[in-house]
């Protein structure tokens, strides 16, 4: 009788140190759920973060595209204008020069 009464002592620690741990097995989970969800929120957070700023680049450098293209046309109406009223100054000496590089090209090209 007495070993049966050591043993039932024996059953219902057992018992309670597998209720006890079941508990704080569910806590873990809870608590590994609730690390997995705040991981995903900061992930989230960043990419979002890192899309606005790959956005915001974005947004800079092709504002600086179009100032570059604007200022390339401004250059080469700047170029043509120039060259319009050289060839109204001196228009034999345009004549001659459009003449030699047709010579030069046309002897290039036939060389081949």
């Amino acid at each position: 009788m007495a070993q049966t009464a050591a043993s039932n002592g024996k059953s219902a620690t057992t018992e309670r140190d597998i209720d006890a741990l079941s508990e704080q097995i569910a806590t873990l989970r809870g608590d590994i759920s609730s690390l997995a969800e705040l991981v995903g929120e900061i992930g989230t957070r960043r990419g979002k973060a890192a899309k606005s700023r790959v956005e915001a680049q974005a947004e800079e450098l092709r504002g600086k595209g179009e100032d570059a293209l604007r200022d390339a046309g401004r250059r080469a109406a700047e170029f043509e204008h120039d060259a319009a009223d050289r060839i109204r100054t001196t228009p034999f000496q345009a004549v001659g020069l459009a003449a030699a590089a047709g010579f030069l090209l046309g002897y290039l090209g036939a060389r081949r």
